[in-house]
């Protein structure tokens, strides 16, 4: 596992995990990480990312990135897991709510779960509010 010495501010971002292609979620509780695939993915040690499920159709974890690392969360992969350098993100806090589904997310700037989002000022503020709560 290599950790890295990035230098600027942390950001927070916004992924959707299939749900049909891997457990995230028990892979979360279980191991209390998953890896996600580095390649065309702008994060940096420290960043946080609040992790959407497609299957529950709402934000279910915030997770920091906290190393890079060959992917090690295979055991919860339903189809054969890509090897390849990964961000482990290592869970910070699950999220129990009905505050974080896809619908009130669009309220406050979501427009697309296609790819990793980060600059939604108004959307994480809200987010990280349901989160303190």
């Amino acid at each position: 596992m290599r950790k890295n010495n990035n230098k600027r501010e942390p950001k927070n971002w916004l992924v959707c995990v299939n749900a049909s292609r891997c457990d995230h979620y028990k892979s979360l509780k279980e191991a209390g990480f998953i890896s996600w695939v580095r390649e065309r993915n702008n994060f940096a040690i420290g960043d946080i990312v609040y992790i959407f499920s497609s299957k529950e159709g709402e934000i279910i974890y915030k997770a920091e990135v906290v190393a890079e690392e060959m992917r090690a969360d295979g055991k919860y992969w339903i189809e054969r897991p890509p090897m390849q350098m990964t961000w482990r993100l290592k869970a910070v806090e699950e999220y129990v709510g009905d505050a974080l589904d896809k619908a009130t997310l669009k309220l406050y700037g979501l427009k697309s779960l296609q790819r990793p989002m980060w600059n939604k000022p108004e959307l994480f503020a809200y987010i990280e509010s349901q989160f303190e709560k």
